[in-house]
């Protein structure tokens, strides 16, 4: 008898780029998304977007943003290598600030649930102004 595997399904770019507002849509707590874009750097595929933070709930808004990219990043046909939240604030004299961050690290504990949320922030993730 043949052992059968269900695979997760795999998307596009375009249809990950499609999806993500939805993401964001079901959640009525989530910061607002102004874009999205999945496109190749030197360090690989990147998934990124742009959210417009609440200075009062940024660090909430980060956790929401990474958990979008690692839950829909996991489903793209190629691997993403690199994900990025451009956090736009609310304050219009702070420039956004951008957070770098590795995707297997990433996905590895919000996806898989594995570490502390202190060492995905110490050792998944940078960050830098535009």
């Amino acid at each position: 008898m043949p052992l059968l595997f269900a695979a997760k399904p795999k998307f596009s770019d375009s249809q990950i780029i499609a999806m993500t507002p939805h993401y964001f849509e079901r959640n009525h707590t989530s910061p607002d998304l102004l874009g999205v874009n999945i496109y190749k750097s030197r360090q690989g595929r990147v998934y990124q977007i742009d959210i417009q933070v609440d200075r009062n709930r940024i660090n909430d808004d980060l956790s929401f943003a990474y958990s979008a990219l690692t839950n829909m990043g996991q489903y793209a046909k190629k691997p993403i290598k690199q994900l990025i939240v451009v956090m736009h604030s609310d304050n219009y004299r702070t420039p956004p600030q951008v957070c770098v961050g590795k995707a297997k690290c990433s996905i590895d504990f919000w996806v898989h649930e594995k570490g502390e949320y202190q060492s995905w922030y110490k050792e998944c993730i940078h960050f830098k102004e535009l």
